[in-house]
């Protein structure tokens, strides 16, 4: 057997009335020696056809996207993505998405649509062969990336196949084809017409591409040096064309490395204007996602601007875990001055935060109705700073009679 596959997917494939082939990942993954579990299946069958057939034996069918002619099959502990034989058609903009998807019955079609050589390869599970029409077997065995057809064509109307370039560099190790790489860079302006979601999850995936494959000794530094060899960046909408890497080398979270990197290469004027930008516009995060981001990278930079301690801890102290590991990379000796304090803290059980007060907005509206909410946070945060200190006494009864006897305040 050419493709290693499994008793249970011999068995599916003599339920199709017509050849059933392993495409993909998993056949190239074979070739390159690496162990893989995503199945991708194709064949000249239509999806309501099987569906029927194999739902009448036992499976379970659901359809992943009508429109890609793409099921998810699955029976037992496994699972597998089916797609009829396809032709996909793309406008000239650069969008991941095809604007026309028609059937076909021919596998030569279905194949013209796919991006590398090594990723066109056909494993036919009836009859025990490959169906290799690009060559992909050689290109594997050598390690080389090489797109079918000319890399204009396949490279001009999907921003996303540059990334996933990258992204396959990475995780397999592998050499570019010159005009490849050199059409990848012509091309690399179709990133930028991509959706932010898919620009920040491909970019997640090259950051960790070395840790996708035990097998391979990918080499980190060099795949996301290839970013600012093909310019990425600009169409991620950075004013800069290639990006110092010194954090994303270091630190375990390498988006939040990458970040850090690109604030030290751009200097911003503001830091939270430019992050909510960048973040939203780039990457398609909420204003929740955007925060907790602008909070640990805030958390970082106050930390080596050295603010006081009692005024950094008040800000960052639930956020610590996330920040000082950033913050040792860049400095041990002041991450081990704000660890000590840290500790302190702990050790004399000292109250930081609001949420630890004895009070609440709610205790304030009952017993002072005629205090503005909109002094709540004030409030709060007075009292926080005056327990910390031991002014008050962190009771209701205490933190009440101090609300009282500063109202004129209020």
């Amino acid at each position: 057997m050419f493709i290693p596959v499994s008793e249970s997917l011999m068995k599916l494939s003599k339920l199709f009335p017509e050849d059933l082939f392993v495409v993909g990942g998993y056949v190239r993954n074979c070739i390159l020696g690496i162990k893989s579990h995503d199945i991708d299946l194709a064949s000249n069958v239509d999806i309501e056809e099987i569906s029927e057939i194999l739902k009448n034996n036992g499976y379970k069918v659901k359809v992943k996207n009508a429109k890609y002619y793409a099921i998810t099959i699955s029976k037992g502990s496994e699972s597998y993505e089916f797609t009829s034989f396809r032709k996909d058609m793309y406008a000239e903009n650069g969008n991941h998405q095809p604007i026309k998807v028609e059937r076909t019955d021919k596998i030569q079609e279905d194949a013209s649509r796919r991006d590398f050589t090594m990723n066109a390869i056909y494993y036919n599970v009836n009859k025990d062969e490959i169906i290799d029409l690009y060559h992909g077997v050689v290109d594997a065995k050598q390690k080389i990336l090489r797109c079918i057809k000319s890399p204009e064509e396949v490279l001009k109307n999907d921003g996303e196949r540059i990334l996933r370039m990258v992204r396959i560099v990475g995780e397999l190790g592998l050499k570019i084809e010159k005009k490849t790489l050199k059409y990848a860079f012509l091309m690399a302006k179709n990133v930028n017409d991509i959706s932010p979601s898919r620009k920040f999850s491909e970019l997640e995936k090259i950051l960790y591409c070395d840790k996708r494959y035990k097998e391979i000794d990918s080499k980190f530094i060099k795949t996301i040096n290839l970013l600012n060899r093909l310019q990425i960046w600009k169409y991620y909408g950075l004013p800069a064309k290639y990006i110092k890497y010194n954090m994303v080398k270091k630190v375990d979270d390498r988006v939040l490395g990458l970040l850090i990197d690109i604030v030290d290469t751009v200097k911003p004027e503001c830091l939270q204007t430019f992050l909510e930008d960048f973040l939203k516009n780039q990457f398609g995060f909420n204003m929740k996602q955007i925060q907790k981001i602008f909070t640990y990278i805030a958390g970082y930079y106050d930390a080596l601007n050295k603010i006081n301690n009692k005024e950094y801890f008040f800000k960052y102290f639930e956020h610590v875990s996330v920040i000082f590991p950033l913050l040792y990379k860049k400095s041990k000796f002041i991450t081990n001055k704000y660890m000590f304090f840290y500790k302190y803290i702990i050790r004399h059980g000292l109250v930081v935060c609001v949420s630890d007060l004895k009070i609440t907005a709610e205790d304030i509206a009952e017993n002072f109705p005629k205090i503005d909410k909109r002094n709540y946070d004030k409030i709060l945060n007075n009292l926080l700073s005056k327990v910390f200190d031991g002014k008050v006494n962190n009771e209701k009864e205490y933190l009440l009679q101090e609300i009282d006897a500063n109202l004129q305040n209020y």
